[in-house]
């Protein structure tokens, strides 16, 4: 999923379910900063008494060059605990059937099973409301966790070719009522390491994507409608978040009452076409989508920006991806590019009034207690 979900639905899944404009905010922030926390390196901090080191934990895989995706400490650190979740915690008594292959984290799993998606939004919820913001902070992670496996199922974390192997990728064109067989698209997602769903490209993250592919595992053959899924995954969080325990709760709103507009907005299809030479690199590729999901975010806060009015200070219904680092620490944070160079020669950040209590710290916390929840539940 991309950030049209990832923040702008979940920000309304939270208002409709019930939180207040400014919580539901900072939900949706932590759910969209999931994918966009590429700080792995140990920050240092300029203090009154000697420099300080921050360590930060890394949910993004963006910006992950090959070998470090590779690498198994990445993909237990970063890719399964935050994006590519298991249906279920490991147990010795269920260790031939455990799975590191995603399925969405309500419904796929028979009986009165608890996914460990439930499992991690009841343990993030569970924090006490003396510490909201740490709260907020927790359920959005885990809010992308468990959206994620929607979109992600039936791939893994891992660098795996049984799991994510992906061949002939169609993509549904409407005008023609036909599938499409991408050509540049098979070749140059085909060369990427099999880990999580490389090769299936954006296909799965578009909420308006109608597509199919072959896998390697059973079933060999997949036929999705994202629209759908994501209105599945849409309901389920809704679902999950009107009964948690709320700080100054608004009234709720209806499912009936907002089901219709996000399912045009899933349905609306992209911004803008790709070009031939949109779709020539996975550079080209990359800019595209960003050009294009900027566009479809819009049509979000068209939508719903008056849920959110008047806004809470210092906040607003638009994601800004520098915000938290910016009110946190002084100086240079756009570091997601930044080479291991740059990072061995970063000067100190100083450090603004609240940072101890700031977003990006009780990100971070937030994170790692995640990190550490799943972790333990692995084999």
């Amino acid at each position: 999923m991309q950030m049209d979900f990832h923040y702008y639905c979940i920000a309304v899944l939270a208002r409709a379910a019930g939180f207040n404009k400014e919580d539901a905010l900072v939900i949706a922030y932590a759910s969209q900063y999931t994918d966009d926390a590429t700080e792995s390196e140990l920050i240092h901090l300029d203090t009154d008494d000697g420099n300080l080191r921050f360590d930060p934990v890394r949910t993004a895989y963006e910006g992950l060059d090959l070998l470090g995706a590779l690498n198994w400490s990445a993909q237990k650190r970063v890719y399964i605990p935050f994006h590519f979740l298991p249906p279920r915690h490991f147990a010795p008594e269920n260790s031939d059937t455990f799975s590191f292959v995603t399925r969405p984290a309500v419904g796929a799993l028979s009986g009165d099973q608890r996914s460990l998606g439930e499992m991690l939004l009841e343990q993030a919820a569970s924090e006490a409301l003396c510490n909201n913001r740490r709260r907020l902070c927790r359920i959005g992670i885990a809010l992308h966790t468990i959206a994620d496996t929607w979109a992600h199922q039936q791939f893994s974390g891992r660098w795996n070719r049984t799991e994510n192997d992906v061949e002939e990728i169609y993509v549904y064109d409407r005008e023609a009522g036909e599938y499409r067989h991408l050509v540049p698209e098979n070749v140059i997602l085909d060369a990427l390491p099999q880990i999580g769903h490389a090769e299936a490209g954006y296909f799965p993250d578009l909420a308006y994507q109608h597509w199919k592919c072959d896998l390697k595992q059973s079933p060999a053959f997949v036929e999705r409608d994202n629209v759908k899924v994501f209105l599945e995954a849409a309901q389920a969080i809704y679902d999950l978040l009107c009964p948690l325990e709320k700080m100054a709760p608004d009234e709720p709103i209806p499912w009936t009452d907002i089901a219709p507009s996000l399912w045009a907005l899933f349905s609306a299809g992209p911004a803008k076409e790709a070009s031939v030479i949109d779709r020539m690199t996975i550079q080209t590729y990359r800019h595209y989508h960003m050009q294009d999901i900027a566009a479809r975010c819009g049509r979000w806060q068209a939508e719903f920006d008056h849920l959110f009015r008047p806004y809470p200070v210092g906040d607003r219904y638009a994601y800004e991806r520098h915000r938290w680092r910016d009110k946190a620490l002084e100086g240079d944070t756009r570091w997601d590019d930044w080479s291991q160079r740059e990072w061995d020669r970063m000067s100190p950040l100083g450090l603004e009034a609240n940072f101890w209590d700031s977003l990006w710290v009780h990100f971070h916390r937030a994170a790692l207690r995640q990190r550490h929840f799943v972790l333990e539940r692995l084999p």
